[in-house]
């Protein structure tokens, strides 16, 4: 029964990171009106950092050897650093919804990167799941194609997003072998301020005239809940599941973020939307079933 348990508390975990990444870009959207980027991506991980450091601090669980921190420091080149450039000018460019949609292209990238790593193996369920997930993006994408708000600008550099994404989720599980989801997720947020900090100095004051209550209350959002809790949770996730089962999880974002848009922003939802979601849903489903039922789902955990 503790195994059970276990398991449910793993994929809600995982489902967690993606509903609050899912309402992350709404909140990118309107922040990057007042706020500058390079301060933005700042403030956000400093409250991160200074979060999990104090967790951390408390547990006594953050010391870690010398190459251990070079490795985390060369990992988090990627991300936060990359990947959040990437995706928070590309925001700033473009609709969410496409955003998010874009960003579901992960698992196709991960699944390659591991497939030649030889840390995954090709089969017929897991590979039909992703053409039928990304038949539902297309979908999407192309039912907002004459919509306003969205660039091809935007777009490409939420691809480059993607690639820095995918990238560190598959080198990050042999790492995670050897440090705790804890260690991972604060010292990548530390190392980015290293380069954040003296960006963000560059940006300026003089949108501090301009913050108001609904700005704070996003940027904290952003900062507790996006960057330190959803990133903990996916990679306590990782400790018990393969990389690409995390990873094709990133297909649900774009349903979150439509139905968001729709329900917060007052966005339009039109028989192709909703037939691309529901076909994003069937891949997922289809993609995560790939010889996993609850008693595979719990062999693993138990031998994590």
């Amino acid at each position: 029964m503790q195994s059970y348990r276990k398991a449910a508390i793993v994929y809600l975990a995982l489902f967690s990171a993606m509903l609050i990444w899912g309402l992350s870009f709404l909140a990118i959207k309107d922040v990057v009106k007042t706020v500058p980027i390079f301060t933005l991506l700042f403030l956000r991980f400093i409250v991160a950092a200074i979060l999990l450091g104090i967790l951390g601090g408390i547990q006594g669980k953050l010391r870690l050897p010398g190459r251990e921190l070079v490795t985390l420091a060369a990992l988090s080149l990627l991300s936060p650093v990359g990947y959040f450039l990437f995706e928070t000018f590309g925001v700033s460019y473009t609709q969410p919804s496409h955003v998010s949609v874009i960003i579901a292209t992960i698992p196709t990238v991960v699944f390659l990167i591991a497939f030649f790593r030889r840390q995954e193996r090709a089969t017929w369920s897991k590979g039909l799941g992703i053409v039928v997930a990304y038949i539902g993006i297309f979908l999407i994408i192309g039912s907002g194609r004459h919509e306003s708000g969205a660039s091809l600008t935007g777009d490409l550099l939420i691809l480059g997003a993607v690639l820095c994404a995918a990238t560190r989720t598959v080198l990050i599980v042999d790492v995670l072998k050897r440090v705790t989801p804890l260690q991972l997720t604060f010292y990548q947020f530390f190392f980015s301020l290293l380069l954040f900090g003296p960006l963000a100095v560059t940006d300026g004051l003089n949108w501090l005239t301009q913050v108001n209550t609904t700005i704070v209350s996003e940027i904290l959002f952003l900062g507790v809940l996006c960057s330190a809790g959803a990133f903990f949770a996916m990679h306590y996730a990782l400790v018990y599941l393969s990389a690409t089962k995390v990873a094709v999880s990133a297909n649900s974002i774009p349903i979150i973020t439509l139905f968001a848009e729709v329900l917060l922003m007052g966005g339009s939802l039109t028989f192709f939307k909703v037939l691309g979601t529901l076909a994003t849903i069937a891949g997922v489903m289809l993609t995560q079933l790939d010889k996993v039922n609850l008693k595979t789902v719990v062999e693993e955990i138990e031998e994590g």
